[in-house]
């Protein structure tokens, strides 16, 4: 007897644009991601930034288009937008560059794309490996300093928190000062890769523990650790964070 046949998941469709900075002067390619339900459905639907988007980390796909097919592979409907720029990581990710660049995805890219595209604000993903992951745990501490959060989950993959260490240290420390208690409703994803000379292995962790210390009201931590090398984590943390968002 033939075996049953296996269906596909639905495809959803993909766009691209560009944008110009004025707050890093630099001009981003941008892929975005539609999940199938998005032209059948007057919903608003939640909305994944992905740093890093162009980058080869896990060949021969970029990471924009291995995001997506985790997304399609599980039937996530969600957008992904794609953020170019893999040339300009030393730079936008790490101090004093990270400031401005932070300005840019909350300030220009947000209003860019979700005045063209139906988004639940409410549920915004930002995610990063690496520089990028170290990154995505700086806009966090930037926005908790303050009054406002634009991202609701935090994925930051292998982060290199090692790297300017005392810099983000401070920065956590501010934000600490400021929240005073106050609630969070927020969630950092931390993962990194078991290889504790090749990878961030102590880096993440220490930071995992200060922040299970700190106790932020409303913050939900997570951490796990993958037997894979530095970006070879970048998927399977991806999986595992999707799965625990879209329950």
């Amino acid at each position: 007897m033939a075996p049953p046949p296996t269906t596909a998941p639905a495809a959803g469709r993909t766009t691209s644009a560009t944008i110009q900075s004025s707050k890093t002067g630099a001009t981003y390619e941008l892929q975005v991601y539609l999940p199938p339900s998005y032209d059948s459905s007057a919903a608003p639907l939640p909305i994944i930034y992905a740093l890093d988007a162009d980058a080869g980390f896990n060949p021969p796909g970029s990471r924009f288009q291995n995001l997506k097919e985790i997304l399609e592979r599980r039937g996530v409907e969600a957008l992904l937008v794609g953020i170019g720029g893999t040339g300009r990581r030393s730079t936008d990710f790490n101090l004093p560059g990270v400031v401005p660049y932070h300005e840019f995805l909350t300030t220009e890219l947000l209003p860019f794309i979700e005045s063209k595209y139906r988004v639940n604000t409410g549920k915004r993903i930002l995610t990063g490996l690496s520089l990028g992951g170290s990154m995505t745990g700086i806009a966090l501490f930037l926005e908790g300093a303050g009054s406002t959060l634009s991202f609701s989950h935090f994925l930051s993959f292998d982060g290199a928190f090692g790297f300017q260490k005392a810099d983000i240290d401070a920065m956590e420390q501010k934000m600490y000062d400021a929240r005073a208690g106050k609630t969070f409703n927020a969630t950092l994803f931390l993962a990194r890769c078991g290889d504790t000379t090749a990878c961030n292995y102590v880096p993440v962790g220490d930071l995992y523990d200060k922040l299970l210390k700190r106790a932020y009201p409303g913050l939900t931590l997570v951490e796990k650790t993958y037997s894979k090398s530095h970006l070879a984590t970048d998927l399977p943390a991806f999986d595992d964070a999707m799965a625990l968002i879209f329950k």
